[in-house]
């Protein structure tokens, strides 16, 4: 799912190989117009991406339709599916479609993004697009694209590569590139050399090392290849499980590191139900509350793999907040602060109880204005949060927002002029102990902790 942080607006869809997918997306050559205007008129970087379920390929139809059918998307015009599943559109959906094309087309925004000037490696000529270098060298515009995306080594003989605007060299300049290495083979070092100097931090295309996760040691790698090394494999087994044609790669799980930064509610609830974390019976809660279910975070952050997979979710959702400084009440929200932080860039502190009262402790201080980050691990009421946040104002920060593992109220609380974040949202119901139901049945009260609040 792709959503606009601008307007709210969202696009559902599937694939079998999500890295193409977005690049497709990303560079508006996907057959989506609405969801391509979009991109070209707000950027990419304006819209969060998230996987909401991986399923096998037989499902991905279904997967689609249903999501699309359940979350009514704004920027889907078809309901999903292909083949015989495929609603064919309507003839007023075909108008919608010819008037976006249309709009598309006129934009000089959308054709500026689809329309990048490329650069011949080996001669230095510059062409406005794609398309006329393929024509000049006589090949097709897909063998280009492969080249110029790293799928090729080349094409029509020649090296390519996208061309960065700072890297723009002027028309006389191109021709004399031409001129002085036409007929001439240059040396490996010379083609390594150019590529480096066109190499800037801002084009991907130019840069294969792409960080790769392994999913049960929650290790990173720079790369496919020195992930590979590491369990003693070749890099093609690795490669194929990155791109969905494999499970496993030397008995592990493996994902772009990118990718893993962003988790649907559906795979936190997963991990919370795979180390035990949701219990079931009759819990007495810190604020004093009863009730049927308690979620023991410890189960999870007692595991430093998913802790860090949790906090960079956290993380990757603020890393445009410019966020100096992550608070987490103790005791819970002093792991997570440190994680969150460490992925942020960031300092971590945490407050504590003093007497009952909320504090910061062992020196930690905040400048005046510095912004906030606050972390806590499960809210109910939220009334340790509150604390935390009458704490950072009260020393001269700026809380800047709230985010949880888990919200147990299913979105009611509430934090007046600080928004909030959840990686995962839970209707659980509690009971005052006068009311409780499983008291009033004889049911064993536990408690399983608590932070000192009274």
């Amino acid at each position: 799912m792709l959503k606009c942080r601008v307007n709210g607006k969202r696009y559902i869809g599937k694939s079998n190989n999500i890295k193409r997918r977005l690049n497709e997306h990303k560079n508006c050559k996907s057959f989506a117009p609405l969801i391509c205007k979009a991109i070209a008129k707000y950027g990419w970087d304006a819209f969060d991406k998230t996987v909401l379920e991986f399923c096998p390929v037989e499902e991905l139809d279904e997967k689609e339709m249903h999501y699309i059918a359940e979350l009514k998307p704004e920027y889907n015009l078809a309901k999903g599916g292909s083949g015989p599943t495929r609603v064919s559109p309507s003839p007023e959906t075909r108008e919608i479609l010819r008037e976006a094309a249309k709009k598309q087309w006129a934009d000089e925004k959308y054709l500026k993004l689809i329309k990048k000037p490329i650069i011949c490696i080996d001669t230095g000529e510059i062409f406005d697009s794609v398309k006329s270098a393929a024509a000049k060298v006589g090949v097709s515009y897909g063998c280009i694209s492969m080249a110029l995306n790293g799928k090729m080594k080349t094409a029509g003989g020649y090296r390519w590569a996208y061309l960065n605007p700072d890297d723009k060299v002027s028309e006389e300049t191109s021709k004399s590139l031409g001129k002085a290495n036409r007929g001439k083979k240059q040396s490996a070092e010379q083609i390594e050399k150019r590529a480096t100097k066109l190499r800037g931090k801002s084009n991907p295309h130019l840069n294969h090392y792409k960080p790769v996760f392994c999913v049960e040691t929650g290790r990173i790698f720079a790369s496919v290849k020195i992930a590979a090394e590491s369990v003693g494999i070749t890099p093609c087994f690795l490669s194929k499980v990155l791109h969905g044609i494999g499970k496993t790669a030397g008995g592990y799980h493996w994902k772009f590191a990118k990718e893993v930064f962003y988790m649907t509610e559906k795979e936190v609830y997963d991990l919370f139900v795979k180390t035990g974390a949701i219990m079931h019976g009759h819990f007495a809660l810190t604020g004093g509350d009863h009730s049927a279910r308690y979620i023991e975070k410890f189960r999870v952050l007692e595991r430093p793999p998913y802790t860090a997979r949790l906090c960079r979710a956290i993380a990757e959702h603020f890393k445009d907040a410019q966020i100096e400084t992550v608070v987490g009440p103790a005791t819970g929200g002093i792991i997570l602060a440190h994680e969150t932080a460490f992925s942020l860039g960031t300092r971590a502190i945490f407050t504590e109880r003093v007497d009952g009262k909320m504090t910061f402790r062992r020196g930690f201080t905040l400048h005046e204005g510095e912004r906030v980050l606050i972390v806590e691990d499960v809210v109910t009421t939220g009334g340790s949060v509150r604390e935390v946040i009458d704490v950072v104002k009260q020393f001269g920060g700026v809380p800047v927002a709230v985010s949880m593992l888990v919200d147990r109220s299913g979105g009611k609380v509430n934090f007046g002029d600080v928004p909030s974040y959840a990686l995962l949202h839970m209707n659980v119901e509690t009971y005052k102990p006068e009311d409780c139901p499983l008291c009033k049945e004889g049911v064993p009260l536990t408690k399983r902790g608590s932070t000192g609040k009274k």
